[in-house]
C-alpha cells in the first residue's frame, strides 16, 4: 500500500511538470507564430491559465509529499530539537486545519455549482465546478499528506522532523 501512495504522489509531480513543459511549449510557439507573422493561438493564453492552476494545485501535495514546501529552516537550525520537532508538529496541525477547511468550502461550493448548472465560458466552455472539485480534490490530498506526517511524528519522534530538514 506504501508504494502505492508513493507512486501516486510521485505522479503528481510527473502531472504538473508536463503541464509546465506544455505550457512553456505552447507559449512560445504562439509568441513565435505571432513574431513570423503566422497569426496567434487563440486559446493559448487560456489554456497556460488552466494548465498553471492544475499544476500548482496538484504539484502542491507533491511537493509536501517530498518535504520540500517553505519552511523557515533558519528557525528550525537555530533552536533546539525538541522545539523545532515541536514547530514542524504544530505547522502540520496548522496545515491539517487549513487544508482540511479548504477542502470542505470547494466541495460546497463545487457542488452548489454543479446543481446550478454554472459554466466558465470563455475560450473553452465547461463546468465551473471541475475548478472547485479539483481544488477539493488537492487540499484533500494535503490533508492525508499532513496527517501522515503527524502519524509520522508520534510514531517516531524526531524522525519526520530530521527527515524534512
Amino acid at each position: 500500500m506504501a508504494r502505492l501512495y508513493d507512486a501516486f504522489f510521485a505522479s503528481l509531480g510527473v502531472v504538473a511538470a508536463t503541464l509546465f513543459v506544455a505550457m512553456a511549449l505552447l507559449v512560445s510557439a504562439d509568441v513565435i507564430m505571432r513574431n513570423v507573422g503566422l497569426g496567434t493561438i487563440p486559446w493559448v493564453l487560456e489554456a497556460s491559465e488552466y494548465m498553471q492552476y492544475v499544476g500548482a494545485f496538484l504539484g502542491a501535495p507533491w511537493v509536501l509529499w517530498l518535504g520540500g514546501h517553505v519552511r523557515v529552516d533558519i528557525l528550525l537550525q537555530s533552536v533546539p530539537g525538541p522545539v523545532a520537532r515541536g514547530l514542524e508538529v504544530l505547522a502540520d496541525l496548522f496545515g491539517v486545519v487549513a487544508s482540511g477547511a479548504i477542502c470542505y468550502f470547494a466541495a460546497v461550493v463545487g457542488w452548489t455549482s454543479h446543481r446550478e448548472g454554472n459554466l466558465v465560458i470563455k475560450s473553452f466552455i465547461f463546468p465551473e465546478s471541475w475548478v472547485f472539485a479539483l481544488l477539493a480534490f488537492a487540499a484533500f490530498l494535503l490533508f492525508v499528506e499532513f496527517c501522515r506526517r503527524l502519524w509520522r511524528a508520534r510514531s517516531a519522534p524526531g524522525a519526520a522532523a530530521a527527515a524534512s530538514l
